[in-house]
């Protein structure tokens, strides 16, 4: 127990003594980490819609629990056919747009909301309008798309999609937050590895400590003789 207190001890003194490289690393890193998040990682807007996917409304109400888990199992289906090249250049043709289908699909995210029938779509890009338009052409392809593949399916727009009003990255707060962490990490690390290269004896009783001695006699500094 003994020793294990004395090396919490050795560790809080090496902090101590070389607390100005923890600091100075911290600062650094949150500085830097700052200035990027702000001023040089350009922003990213998503947009997102919503649609119900479901059965056509004939005039009947056979609509049962078959049905809804029929078209449950189906979102995955459907995210599959929007996250297409195919879909996403009619797309891009039908509103005249000058960009690539590959682009468009690394930024974007369809998800099938677990036990529903909504599909959630997301689209990021550096443009905020951008961002809705992409949405608003993928998802007036995709309803015309779903109706030559199940006929008697609808799908129904039950959230429209908006020009977003806040960046969803950087999140300048978790950056920050990281670096200031790391920051205390590396700083910390380095101060350990200053004190492990320093082989130099600071007092007597480190030398008594290593050398297993007493030590007799002290030569003084005359540096602080005057």
């Amino acid at each position: 127990m003994s020793e294990e207190k004395l090396r919490i001890d050795d560790i809080l003194e090496i902090i101590k003594k070389r607390w100005k490289p923890i600091v100075f690393t911290m600062l650094i890193l949150t500085i830097v980490v700052a200035i990027m998040s702000f001023f040089v990682i350009p922003p990213k807007y998503e947009a997102n819609t919503k649609v119900f996917i479901g059965k056509e409304n004939s005039g009947d109400r056979n609509y049962n629990d078959n049905d809804v888990q029929m078209y449950q199992k189906l979102l995955k289906t459907y995210a599959e056919v929007i996250m297409t090249n195919d879909l996403i250049e009619n797309s891009i043709k039908e509103k005249n747009m000058d960009l690539e289908s590959e682009k468009i699909l690394k930024s974007l995210t369809v998800t099938p909301r677990a036990d529903t029938q909504i599909l959630e779509i997301k689209y990021r890009n550096k443009d905020k309008v951008l961002a809705r338009d992409v949405v608003d052409s993928i998802t007036d392809e995709f309803i015309k798309t779903s109706k030559e593949l199940i006929p008697n399916g609808t799908v129904k727009i039950v959230e429209s999609v908006k020009i977003p009003k806040k960046s969803v990255s950087p999140n300048k707060k978790v950056n920050i937050s990281i670096a200031f962490i790391l920051g205390i990490i590396v700083g910390t690390g380095i101060a350990f590895l200053l004190e492990y290269l320093d082989n130099t004896f600071k007092d007597k009783e480190e030398l008594e400590e290593m050398l297993g001695l007493a030590v007799i006699g002290i030569i003084p500094n005359e540096d602080g003789v005057k």
